[in-house]
């Protein structure tokens, strides 16, 4: 193996594959950081390229893109609250906090290292342990799936704010507006009312945007005479609230393994992605964190714990696509077709078939994160003065951005109109106390849990003991008790501190400071 690896380095050190990655990279982080315009979107526009090259210049140019667009939806996230992919918004909690108290580069810093340690640790596990990996991930069917998303719903407790009550319900308003539209599995049609767009349900991209991004707007107008609210964004001139120190990255680093595992285990289930590994991440990061008031609020932990996740799916998706021919996401969905149009099929013969091109391609997932590292970081001074331009020059381009992503999406007026009703939607649950955020964990989450549900219920029949014949169901059950008791736990003794207003002095964490 470690021939074949050395082999495959020697490989990828020309000029060819070079200046691919280079350019994966590049186009990779703009279409990221655009809302609205996806990586599947960004390599979808670069595949018919790489037709006419080399099978390790042109798959390796598409994985960079890959890679950079997961990063590159943190930028916006950071900088203007408005998440550039799905994943990207439990980033865009904390990210915009830092962003508002004048630490933006402290944010974008700690996401490019979460992310490029995620993606790395990722990739090791493609390397040495594919195959074992895969064997394991296959066994994980419908039933252990919907325990699994069980569990990933825990994370709501995390992120409901003062009110629990209100995070629930936000959660169960996002399950209903989930249900719209056809059913996958029977093809039933619900809550339509006789509208043809409805029939394939809300198209996310409006609705993420209206619900989160637009509301924001809306507020900063309302507040516009407010000698108290600032029209501008300013970054701390102070060098060390922009960038990350080594004390600072230690501090977060067990959350980054942690995560970056969590992400890698997720992304080796197949149909599963970055957003379902970003909420479990960020919901045990706050669990066992000293200060889990301060996520959402301008935590680099959360930030660490979100971005290393939904980045270290990249390489594990990649797990059952190249051993077992099942892509991991639509991505790697597009990523098969690339193979297939180079000749090359994936599937358990494939390292046997294909050495050098496959191990060449591992060795250009590694070199990806090196330059994803430096080319990102390289931006970072023309991205933070974004921060500090006048939010009345900010959010004009923002709500063009909004329109012009809600649009482009299906190319569909629909859609725009779609973004200006939950643009109102959003607005009027900032306005009663409920949680945008949780209302979004129900609508991404619940798809996925219908659809496994109805599969497992198809698969057990008439004997529902077969719900607890898993090893997966126990295992995932305690985690979700345990996640929900902590997660009490925790309200109970911050309602305690803050009713004795006991400082909490001493238990700070380099991790939470913001």
């Amino acid at each position: 193996m470690f021939d074949n690896i050395i082999q495959g380095f020697s490989i990828i050190f020309a000029v060819g594959p070079v200046l691919g990655i280079i350019a994966g990279v590049v186009v990779g982080i703009i279409f990221g950081a655009i809302p609205g315009v996806s990586a599947i979107m960004a390599i979808a526009i670069m595949l018919p390229l790489t037709f006419y090259v080399d099978p390790v210049v042109g798959i390796t140019m598409l994985l960079a893109v890959y890679k950079a667009g997961i990063y590159g939806g943190s930028i916006s996230a950071i900088l203007i609250n408005t998440p550039g992919a799905a994943a990207a918004f439990l980033t865009a909690q904390d990210g915009y906090s830092l962003t508002k108290l004048g630490k933006s580069g402290k944010a974008l810093c700690m996401s490019l290292y979460a992310s490029v340690t995620g993606e790395m640790f990722s990739t090791l596990v493609l390397i040495f342990v594919a195959a074992p990996i895969s064997l394991i991930s296959i066994k994980a069917g419908p039933i252990e799936r919907v325990y699994l998303l069980i569990f990933a719903f825990t994370v709501i407790g995390s992120i409901t704010g003062e009110s629990i009550s209100r995070g629930l319900l936000s959660t169960c308003l996002g399950m209903l507006f989930a249900t719209v539209g056809m059913s996958a599995i029977t093809g039933a049609t619900r809550f339509t009312f006789g509208i043809p767009e409805l029939m394939s349900g809300f198209t996310f991209t409006p609705l993420l945007i209206g619900i989160l991004v637009m509301p924001e707007v809306i507020m900063a107008i309302r507040q516009r005479n407010n000698p108290q609210a600032s029209l501008k964004l300013t970054v701390s001139p102070n060098p060390e609230d922009n960038r990350i120190s080594w004390k600072e990255y230690k501090s977060v680093l067990g959350t980054i393994i942690k995560s970056s595992g969590i992400g890698t285990f997720i992304g080796s289930l197949p149909g599963l992605g970055s957003t379902t590994a970003s909420f479990l991440a960020y919901g045990e990061a706050r669990r066992t964190a000293k200060n889990p008031g301060q996520f959402g609020k301008g935590s680099i932990r959360g930030i660490a714990a979100a971005e290393s996740a939904n980045n270290a799916v990249c390489g594990a998706a990649m797990i059952p696509m190249l051993t077992l021919s099942i892509p991991g996401d639509d991505v790697t969905a597009l990523l098969f077709g690339a193979f297939l149009i180079q000749g090359i099929t994936p599937g358990p013969t494939i390292f046997f078939e294909h050495t050098q091109v496959i191990y060449g391609i591992f060795a250009g997932f590694l070199i990806t994160d090196i330059f994803l590292l430096f080319i990102a970081r390289i931006g970072f001074k023309f991205w933070t003065k974004i921060a500090s331009v006048p939010r009345y020059f900010i959010f004009p381009c923002v709500t063009i951005f909004a329109f012009a992503g809600a649009f482009t999406t299906n190319q569909s007026m629909y859609d725009v109109l779609m973004l200006i009703i939950f643009t109102m939607f959003g607005f009027g649950m900032r306005l009663i106390g409920l949680n945008p955020a949780a209302f979004l964990i129900g609508f991404i989450l619940t798809p996925m849990l219908e659809q496994n549900l109805d599969q497992a219920v198809a698969i057990v029949g008439d004997d529902y003991s077969k719900f607890f014949t898993t090893p997966f169901a126990w295992i995932f059950t305690a985690l979700a008790a345990i996640s929900v008791y902590s997660t009490f736990r925790q309200k109970r003794k911050s309602t305690l501190q803050n009713n004795q207003a006991v400082p909490a002095a001493g238990n700070t964490d380099a991790a939470d400071i913001t």
